[in-house]
């Protein structure tokens, strides 16, 4: 069986989520694991049978044994590390955003590093891959519903995340709205133009402080004249609401939320149902492992990747834009063009 020979850099929370997916992959052998707090999580991963680890990414990029590494840091790190592994030579998978930086020069620099290295690079939007999703971009691609008009996303965590946390990984729209730009974007196969945006703190007034919210309304507007419709909160107190709806001019594809049980009581009082799944990494497991499959078969087949470059930098302005409108009360014009083809 062809393998890769992969280095895990980030072995926080979404890190050990997916090594242990990783691990369940017969296509990738894991070489070597890097984190900056490797002594926290040590004893586990050498139980994992993972005792080659070290706290310095860099000495596992030089590693010449690995051909893949995949980067599970906090986004602050994303560009730093991208780079080096794309001089080293190295494919890469990196979790989105690749930046939360408001100008996208550096995320460009990084992509001409990519480039300029001839390996792949695939961002973290896992929820291409996952099924309900990827059963609806399908059928709209295939013509069920005719012309796409409107998209309508709804994405709502369960509970507040820490403000240090927040300040790693980026803010409401550079951490979570980023999924939805890009989902947005896919499902309409057709790039965000005009973003106009509202949004404040209606849950937690202290998110002031580090210059984020908690809740945000956005239209959006595509090059082919299309419109998207996206909602964010960051705590609904009945689970994690993920749904996604497209109208065209034959009909309408939606994906309601996922629970443990599809069984629903109906009597005479009341309509009873389970709630959401309780967080991402129950939701969109079955995304997560596909994403990683996909791109160990775009290096092992020479495949394209499921999301590129051009995809996190076109989701990355939408990103901006929609900032600048929040702060400025007005619709704001998105560029579509790519200067890296």
């Amino acid at each position: 069986m062809k393998q890769i020979h992969a280095g895990i850099i980030g072995l926080g929370r979404a890190g050990q989520m997916h090594l242990n997916n990783l691990l369940m992959m017969p296509e990738i052998k894991i070489v070597e694991v890097a984190d900056v707090f490797i002594e926290n999580i040590s004893e586990k991963l050498n139980n994992l049978g993972l005792t080659n680890q070290t706290r310095d990414y860099h000495e596992l990029l030089n590693n010449p044994e690995i051909d893949t590494v995949f980067i599970f840091t906090s986004t602050d790190t994303h560009e730093e590390i991208v780079t080096a592994a794309a001089k080293a030579g190295k494919n890469i998978f990196c979790e989105k955003p690749l930046s939360m930086n408001l100008h996208e020069e550096a995320s460009l620099n990084v992509l001409k590093a990519v480039k300029e290295a001839g390996v792949k690079l695939q961002i973290g939007f896992n929820r291409r891959m996952d099924p309900q999703f990827r059963n609806i971009y399908e059928n709209v691609r295939n013509g069920k519903i005719g012309t796409p008009q409107v998209v309508k996303i709804t994405s709502r965590d369960p509970d507040l995340l820490p403000h240090d946390l927040i300040q790693r990984i980026g803010g409401l729209l550079f951490d979570f709205t980023m999924h939805d730009f890009d989902m947005a974007r896919y499902m309409m196969n057709s790039n965000i133009s005009e973003v106009y945006a509202k949004g404040g703190t209606l849950i937690d007034p202290t998110l002031k402080d580090i210059n984020d919210i908690d809740t945000l309304a956005l239209v959006l507007q595509f090059e082919n004249g299309a419109y998207g419709l996206i909602d964010n909160s960051r705590k609904a107190v009945y689970g994690y609401d993920q749904r996604v709806e497209v109208f065209g001019s034959e009909g309408m594809l939606k994906a309601e939320n996922v629970s443990d049980s599809t069984v629903e009581l109906y009597n005479d009082k009341r309509i009873e149902l389970q709630k959401p799944l309780p967080m991402f990494q129950e939701r969109y497991k079955p995304a997560y492992i596909a994403e990683m499959k996909a791109f160990v078969n775009s290096i092992l087949n020479n495949e394209p990747v499921v999301a590129e470059g051009r995809d996190v930098v076109m989701a990355q302005r939408a990103a901006v834009a929609a900032q600048k409108s929040i702060e400025t009360g007005e619709p704001q014009k998105v560029d579509t063009s790519y200067p890296l083809e």
